[in-house]
C-alpha cells in the first residue's frame, strides 16, 4: 500500500504557553502529556502531547503509515477577533514554530501559516514571510474574518499575494454568524463546519475567485462541506441570472472543479461525489488529527469507494498531496 500523506492536521507550539496575547487563546501545559486551551475565561479545550511534541506524532504516523503530515494551526488561533498587532505578533508565533518542526524534520511534515486576515496589509506581509523565509506552503484561514467574507474587495490582495507566492490556501472554518444556534461544540464540528465551508466556498465561486485567479490552490475542510450537494443548485441559479455570468462565464460546477478537497467525509458514498465534483485528481487525505473526531487511520474510507481502483487509492493517499506540495 502506498504511503499516506495526511494534508489536514493541526498543530500548537508548546512555546505558546510562556506567552499571554490579548484577544488570543491561551495554552496551558500542565504536564509533559496534558494541556489547556482557553479562550478569554472560557475553556475552550483539553489538548495533549500531540498537539505540540513532533517525535509523538511521527510515533503515531509510523504505527498508520503515514509518510507525511501537512501541519497547520489550530483553527481557534486564527484570532480574527484581536487587534491587528495583538493577531500578528500571535501568527508570528505560531508560524514560527510550525517552521520550526518542519525544519526538524522536513521528511516527515511540511507547514501552513496563519494569518491575521482582519488587517489584509498585514495579513500579506506574514504570508510572504511565512513562505519566502520560513519555508511554509501556504496558509490556513477561516471562512470570516474581521467581519468580512472570504469575497469581500478588501481582502483581493491577499487573493493576489497568494496567487502570486503559489501559496496553498487551505479554507477550515472556526466561527461565523449562527453558529451560537447550535449551543454545544460537537454539534458546531459536526454540522456548522461543513455548512459554512459550502457558503464560503460558494461564494468564492460564485463571484469569480478563478477567473480573477485561475491558478489559486485552494483546499476545502472536510470534504467540501456541502459544497458539492449545492453545485447542481449553484448551476440552476447560474443559468437564470445574467449578472452571475458576467461574473462567472463557465458553469459554476465546472469552475469548481478547480477548488481541492480533502477526504474527511467518514461516508463512501460522501467521498464518491466529492470525487465526482471536484475530480480524483484534487482530493488528499485529511484526518484531523490529533482530535477526538479525527478518521483513524487517516484515508480509511478511501478503500471503502467501490468505484475508485488501485492507482486512483494511491493517488489520493499521496500522488495528488505530493503534485501540490511541489513548489
Amino acid at each position: 500500500m502506498t504511503s499516506t500523506v495526511d494534508f489536514h492536521t493541526h498543530f500548537m507550539p508548546r512555546e505558546a504557553s510562556a506567552v499571554a496575547v490579548p484577544g488570543c487563546p491561551r495554552l496551558e501545559v500542565e504536564s509533559e502529556t496534558c494541556g489547556q486551551m482557553y479562550r478569554g475565561d472560557k475553556h475552550y479545550r483539553t489538548i495533549d502531547e500531540r498537539t505540540w511534541d513532533a517525535k509523538r506524532r511521527i510515533g503515531d504516523m509510523d504505527a498508520n503509515g503515514i509518510a507525511l503530515q501537512v501541519i497547520s494551526p489550530i483553527p481557534v488561533c486564527y484570532s480574527y477577533e484581536a487587534a491587528a498587532a495583538d493577531g500578528l505578533a500571535y501568527a508570528r508565533l505560531q508560524n514560527d514554530g510550525i517552521a520550526e518542526v518542519v525544519r526538524s524534520r522536513p521528511d516527515r511534515f511540511a507547514g501552513l501559516a496563519m494569518v491575521p486576515l482582519q488587517d489584509p496589509d498585514a495579513a500579506c506581509a506574514e504570508l510572504e514571510r511565512a513562505v519566502r523565509e520560513l519555508g511554509l506552503h501556504g496558509v490556513e484561514i477561516g471562512t470570516v474574518a474581521g467581519g468580512r467574507e472570504l469575497d469581500d474587495a478588501a481582502l483581493e490582495p491577499f487573493w493576489e499575494r497568494c496567487a502570486a507566492l503559489n501559496a496553498i490556501v487551505f479554507v477550515h472554518p472556526e466561527s461565523a454568524p449562527g453558529f451560537d444556534r447550535l449551543q454545544f461544540m460537537q454539534m458546531v464540528i459536526s454540522t456548522a463546519y461543513p455548512t459554512e465551508t459550502g457558503i464560503a466556498s460558494a461564494r468564492l465561486l460564485m463571484t469569480g475567485i478563478f477567473t480573477r485567479h485561475p491558478d489559486l490552490r485552494i483546499v476545502l475542510a472536510h470534504g467540501g462541506g456541502t459544497l458539492p450537494w449545492l453545485l447542481p443548485r449553484l448551476d440552476r441559479i447560474w443559468s437564470i441570472d445574467e449578472k452571475i455570468r458576467a461574473v462567472l462565464p463557465k458553469r459554476p460546477s465546472e469552475v469548481a472543479r478547480g477548488f481541492y478537497g480533502d477526504t474527511l467525509t467518514f461516508d463512501a458514498d460522501n467521498l464518491a461525489l466529492v470525487a465526482k465534483r471536484f475530480g480524483s485528481d484534487h482530493l488528499v487525505v485529511g484526518s484531523d488529527y490529533p482530535f477526538a473526531v479525527m478518521e483513524d487511520p487517516p484515508g480509511a474510507v478511501i478503500a471503502t469507494v467501490r468505484s475508485f481502483d488501485d492507482s486512483t487509492r494511491d493517488a489520493l493517499r499521496s500522488g495528488n498531496a505530493s503534485r501540490l506540495l511541489q513548489r
